[in-house]
């Protein structure tokens, strides 16, 4: 009967195993890709993790050297190799007042007009192949203006060692420069006060000599006598030239300043009483002049040598009652900055103001606009805020009236 199924298309055993042999293949093999499809789906998910840790690392780096590149007190420029600007940071942005949308893309030259032959701009170098560093130019700003910059270049590189552009580096040398005429200008004063000192003592001696027998000439001479106003005149000449003598001694000196802690607010007050009490004895009707003052109302003691800020604040009020000329405003104030640890002075006036070529004069010795000046008050002025190591500067329009400001340490550092 077996037999019989067998010959009508039946399946025998051994096909029925075989059969079985081969599904169970099939299960082991589909179990193993089932395995391996897992492995790989678990493979994929890890390399999709260290691929985002990666970005995120990326984007980190990428984020700070763009903070590194626009905080950084330099203007960067870099071009690619066909001299297109492609990146312009904030302080290129500030320095040369230009925005960094409208330059980026642009070819170098379309923004900044230097010639390519000279070794002025990163297209030299893009050009010749040759470095610039640590040299001096004017930089092309907005509308035309200039500004005094030291720059360099440098190649830009790709990972593979590939030339991909050119960077440009400047920095503003106004405050640089600022410090060397400071110096200059210190180093002159140094110079002229040797000078002078030498000048005032051979003075004094035949001065002496002229003013002594100018006196004899005077005792002799009787009242009505035609010379005798000649002689008096000597005499007063005389004085007038010991006296200018006498203070050029004066500034040629040291300053020793005694330093202490001082109430600030007390020794405005004093001070501009006095040239409040001045001002009202000169002839004048009370309040031609009006005289006045802000103060804080919490005292700062200031570590200072108060005698000498006397006599700086003294004088340059005087200087103001002068420039007033009997009629106008004088306000003086105070101002305590606790974060710098400084301390700002500010004495204004309605008075004639300073020619504007005279301003950098100032306190320049024996440089005066009085006819009866010696030039030599805003120079012990000067000389006394820079033994403070303060700062005296003045801000002054012709006909306007002038400001001067004195900063000063709050405390000083032994």
């Amino acid at each position: 009967m077996t037999d019989l199924n067998m010959q009508q298309g039946g399946v025998s055993n051994e096909e029925l195993l075989e059969l079985v042999k081969l599904f169970d293949g099939f299960s082991q093999a589909s179990t193993t890709f089932s395995q391996s499809y897992r492995m790989l789906e678990q493979r994929i998910t890890l390399l999709q993790h260290q691929l985002q840790e990666q970005a995120e690392v990326l984007l980190r780096t990428q984020s700070f050297l763009t903070s590194v590149l626009e905080n950084t007190p330099a203007g960067i420029i870099v071009v690619n190799m066909k001299g297109e600007i492609r990146l312009f940071n904030s302080e290129a942005e500030r320095l040369t007042g230009l925005d960094a949308d409208h330059v980026r893309g642009k070819r170098y030259h379309e923004v900044f007009d230097y010639p390519i032959t000279e070794p002025l701009s990163a297209i030299f170098t893009l050009n010749n192949g040759t470095l610039i560093g640590n040299r001096e130019k004017e930089l092309i700003q907005r509308e035309g203006k200039t500004l005094p910059v030291r720059f360099s270049t440098s190649w830009v590189h790709n990972a593979e060692g590939e030339r991909m552009g050119v960077l440009e580096v400047f920095e503003d040398l106004r405050d640089f420069r600022d410090l060397q005429q400071k110096i200059q200008r210190k180093n002159n004063l140094a110079s002229l006060g040797e000078m002078a000192a030498q000048v005032a003592h051979e003075l004094r001696n035949p001065l002496a000599g002229v003013l002594g027998f100018a006196q004899f000439m005077l005792e002799d001479l009787p009242e009505d006598n035609s010379t005798r106003p000649y002689a008096e005149r000597i005499v007063s000449g005389v004085r007038d030239i010991d006296f200018i003598a006498s203070r050029l001694l004066e500034f040629t000196h040291p300053v020793n300043p005694q330093f202490e802690k001082v109430d600030l607010i007390r020794l405005i007050e004093d001070e501009v009483e006095l040239i409040r009490t001045e001002a009202n004895t000169q002839d004048r009707q009370e309040g031609e002049v009006q005289i006045t003052v802000s103060l804080p109302d919490e005292n700062v003691p200031v570590t200072c040598d108060p005698l000498l800020i006397k006599q700086v604040l003294l004088n340059i009020l005087k200087n103001a009652l002068i420039a007033v000329d009997g009629s106008g405003k004088i306000h003086t104030s105070l101002r305590w900055d606790m974060f710098k640890n400084r301390v700002f002075i500010r004495v204004k006036d309605t008075g004639i103001g300073i020619d504007a070529e005279n301003l950098s004069k100032i306190f320049n010795p024996f440089f005066t606009t009085r006819s009866k000046g010696t030039g030599l008050g805003l120079s012990m002025v000067k000389k006394t805020i820079d033994v403070h190591d303060g700062e005296i500067v003045v801000e002054s329009t012709r006909g306007e009236g002038s400001m001067f400001s004195i900063e000063l340490m709050i405390t000083r550092y032994s």
